[in-house]
Parts: C-alpha cells; sequence; structure tokens
C-alpha cells in the first residue's frame, strides 16, 4: 500500500498495556491515528464478503441469526485452536489494510499517521508500516488493567493474553519502547518519539516533503503602502527626498509582501535599490507596459516563489487597457499566486487602487474585484492590499464586506487577534492624521487568521515617507 510522502508509524502492545491512552496523547499533538482493531470490528459486521470469507472458513455459527458477528464464539474457537487465528488474520487484514489506505489520503496535515494494532508486532508488521513503536507494561499490570475495564476473571484475562504475540515478541526490533508501569513518565517519552520520528521523516523525504509535512501555517506580513506619485509640485515632499526612507520604513517593519498603488517605474526601481532581495510585478495601468502608475506587488524572494501574476483593469473590458465607468484616471488590479517556501503554503495577492473621483466606478469596481477574485482564487487563501479611496461606511467597502456575499472578503482589522495599533484615518497629506479618512484596507479570505494589524504613523524630522500611512497585517496562511 502505496501512502505517499505520509508514513505509517505502527504502535502496538498487549491488551492492558495503556496503547489507546498513548494513542489519544499523540492524537491531542496533532497526530492522525488508524484504530485498526476497530475498523476490524465494523469490518466483521459490514463487509459482506468479509462475512462470506469468514463463514466458509469456521462455519454458520460465526455469525448470529441477526446477522451481527458472533464474537464470542469465535473467541472460544480461537482459544481452543489457536493456530487458526492466522486463517482469521488473513481474511481481516486486506480489508483493514484497503481502508487505511483510503484512511490516509483524507487525513489532516501531519509528519506522520499512526496504525494502532494489539496483533502486530514488529516482526509481523505489514509493508505499509515504515517503523513501530511498542507499548509495554509489567504483565500483572496489565491484568489489573483489564479486570479494571472489563470485569474479567484473571482466568479470562490470561486466556486473552495468551491468544496474543508474547511480551518478547512485542519488544524484540522495536524502533521504539514506551514504558507504561505505574512508576513511568509517559508525555516525555511520547514527546522525545514525536521530535524523533518528525526529524526522521523530514531527513528522509528530503526539502519538498519538509513544506508538506509542516503544521505550522505560514506566516506573512503583508502592507499597503501609498508610495505618492513623483511630482515636482510636492516640493520638498517630492519623491527623491522620500524613497530611502519608504524603503527603511518597509525593511525595519520586516514586511514580506507590499501593495503598492502610485508607484511609477522609476519609484519602484529605486525601492529595489533600498530593498534587496525583494521581487516584484505589475504592469503600467495607461498602458499595459511602463507608462503611468503601477499597482504592483512587491515580495520577498527568499520567503515565496511566485507561481503565476497578472493585471486586468478596473472596467467593463477588464483584459484590455482602458477607463472603467465614471473614473477619472484608469485603475487596475495586479495579482500574483504564491508559494510560500518554508511551509509549502500556497495563497493568492491582488493589489488595487480605486479611482479618487468616479463615485459608481467604485462601486462597480468593488463588485469586479469580488468577482475576479472568485474566479482566479476559487477556495484558496487570499489576502486583498490596496487604497481603495473610500471609508468603512461607503458603498464600495460595504460591498466588499456584505457577509450576505459568499464571494465577501473580511477586514483584516476586525479580525486581528490582537487588535488594531496606531491611527484610525491612513491619509495624512503630508501634514497629519486627517480624521474620518480610513481609505487604506487589507482583507482577507479562504481561511487566513489576522494576528496583529497596525497603522504606521513615523516621521524623520517632522517629514512623512509618503502622503498616506502605510498599513500592515501579520497574517498566517491555513
Amino acid at each position: 500500500m502505496d501512502t505517499g510522502l505520509k508514513p505509517f508509524i505502527g504502535i502496538t502492545g498487549g491488551i492492558g498495556s495503556g496503547k489507546s491512552t498513548i494513542c489519544r496523547i499523540f492524537s491531542c499533538l496533532g497526530i492522525p491515528i488508524f484504530e485498526a482493531d476497530k475498523v476490524a470490528r465494523e469490518i466483521c459486521e459490514k463487509d459482506e464478503a468479509v462475512k462470506e470469507a469468514i463463514i466458509a472458513e469456521f462455519g454458520p455459527k460465526s455469525y448470529l441469526p441477526d446477522g451481527s458477528y458472533n464474537r464470542a464464539w469465535i473467541k472460544g474457537l480461537l482459544q481452543k485452536y489457536p493456530g487458526d487465528v492466522a486463517h482469521l488474520n488473513a481474511i481481516i487484514h486486506p480489508a483493514v489494510r484497503s481502508q487505511a489506505a483510503e484512511w490516509i489520503t483524507n487525513t489532516p496535515e501531519a509528519p506522520f499517521c499512526l496504525y494502532e494494532s494489539a496483533l502486530i508486532t514488529p516482526r509481523t508488521k505489514p509493508e505499509h508500516i515504515s517503523q513501530m513503536i511498542t507499548v509495554d507494561c509489567p504483565l500483572p499490570e496489565r491484568i489489573q488493567n483489564v479486570q479494571k475495564r472489563s470485569r474479567m476473571s484473571y482466568m479470562e484475562t490470561m486466556q486473552i493474553i495468551d491468544l496474543q504475540p508474547q511480551p518478547k515478541n512485542y519488544l524484540w526490533g522495536a524502533d521504539f519502547v514506551i514504558q507504561n508501569g505505574k512508576n513511568d513518565r509517559v508525555f516525555p517519552q511520547v514527546m522525545n518519539i514525536l521530535k524523533a520520528f518528525t526529524c526522521f521523516v523530514l531527513l528522509l523525504a528530503g526539502p519538498a516533503a519538509s513544506a508538506q509535512f509542516s503544521t505550522t501555517s505560514a506566516q506573512i506580513k503583508a502592507m499597503t503602502f501609498n508610495v505618492r506619485l513623483d511630482t515636482e509640485s510636492d516640493g520638498t515632499n517630492q519623491w527623491k527626498y522620500r524613497a530611502k526612507h519608504c524603503g527603511e520604513l518597509i525593511r525595519y517593519h520586516q514586511a514580506d509582501i507590499i501593495g503598492l498603488q502610485e508607484a511609477f517605474l522609476h519609484q519602484i526601481t529605486d525601492l529595489e535599490k533600498e530593498l534587496p532581495g525583494f521581487g516584484w510585478f505589475g504592469k503600467g495601468r495607461d498602458d499595459g507596459k511602463a507608462e503611468g502608475e503601477f499597482s504592483a506587488l512587491m515580495y520577498r524572494k527568499s520567503k515565496f516563489k511566485l507561481l503565476q501574476e497578472k493585471t486586468f483593469w478596473l472596467s467593463d473590458s477588464c483584459d484590455k487597457v482602458g477607463f472603467g465607468w465614471d473614473a477619472a484616471c484608469r485603475r487596475v488590479v495586479t495579482w500574483g499566486q504564491f508559494q510560500e517556501i518554508k511551509t509549502g503554503k500556497k495563497f493568492f495577492v491582488f493589489n488595487t487602487h480605486f479611482d479618487h473621483l468616479g463615485k459608481v466606478a467604485r462601486r462597480e469596481s468593488a463588485k469586479l474585484v469580488l468577482r475576479k477574485i472568485a474566479e482566479i482564487a476559487g477556495k484558496s487563501p487570499v489576502i486583498l492590499t490596496g487604497d481603495f479611496n473610500a471609508t468603512p461606511d461607503d458603498e464600495p467597502i460595504q460591498i466588499l464586506v456584505d457577509a450576505k456575499n459568499p464571494a465577501h472578503v473580511i477586514d483584516a482589522e476586525k479580525i486581528s487577534q490582537n487588535g488594531h495599533y496606531g491611527p484610525y484615518s491612513s491619509f495624512n497629506g503630508f501634514t497629519k492624521e486627517q480624521e474620518g479618512r480610513h481609505i487604506d484596507y487589507i482583507f482577507v479570505k479562504n481561511g487566513p487568521s489576522v494576528l496583529q494589524h497596525t497603522t504606521h504613523s513615523e516621521t524623520w524630522e517632522n517629514n512623512y515617507p509618503t502622503d498616506h500611512f502605510p498599513v500592515s497585517a501579520v497574517i498566517r496562511i491555513p
């Protein structure tokens, strides 16, 4: 049975050894458990092919008149003829392994899965079991555990124990042994095994599997940053006086992905010089090449692999350069699909700048953005950044966050686990915070959680790096 890059680790131990308790500890630590013995019991009751094979091998008494498995009769038969255990296992085990193969393809991400069974040993483990853990407990304590749990006599308990492999058979060749006597500390043993198997699996499978096996989410610091176009009319606030400080701000706050607005090509190349190790993509809004403002995306190349990217226009003909509705300027959305290198997590980032004058354009742009995100990203995690030229109560934002629309996005500030830090308004006009001008946002969709949300209002010598406050969010991608 091929389980791909998610190995099965066997865990075994005789009745009363505490194997099930150990499995519950592993389960609480995020390791999926396939309960082979439980599945075997269900198969004996429900699998018609297995039923027919058992009846053919052991006779019609194997099942009661109501069709249920005659467990007590089979147990008595096996106690009388221990050699028949192998015959019964030959019928049941292939069906169990078939279910295990299907089960493991639907388990959550984990470095490995546990295959729990009392009847396998390191010597008899199936081919799909890569390594073995044995839970060992002194025989007197095992007997006490069984009697306490099942209210069986000493003789009945010993008959069951005698049908199972002997303790030496469980222990011989085991990769790890968990001592589970009354005086043993179990949790540290479990943690040591968890660490050892995780390291072993990642070393064996290589870098590609390391990302697949990661049980942590990808953590990203996203930023939306309207850098203000370069114009001589800004005087001492012109770009040439601000470029270095914009780069310093991004570096200091360790942003990973930055959605830029109002950036001309030469402004982006200036930021490239300030931010070694960052890549970028986008198109000039006026010709689809280099002319006009960009809504470019910059990203940390050491952390992310860019899988695909594209730009569309906010208009009825979104694949072509053009104006939309009553907009004063051509407007674009630049998007990319990324894969975080460490975890292998894939996600989409969309970045935009809505028109500053066209009320209809802003409304229709909000609708178009939701449609395009659904069309492009589907159910994948999404981050949306931008200067939307609209406050939270304005129609475009209300359209974007309308929970009645299945395509809606969520304002990252509203779900930040550590709240919001910094000014609420995000426009300063190179003078001071402008009350009621909260127009720059980060939104998420399809599962990302938000750890913190910040509006950055730093100055140097009482000068702002741009006429907007950059907004950032620390986001976890599931």
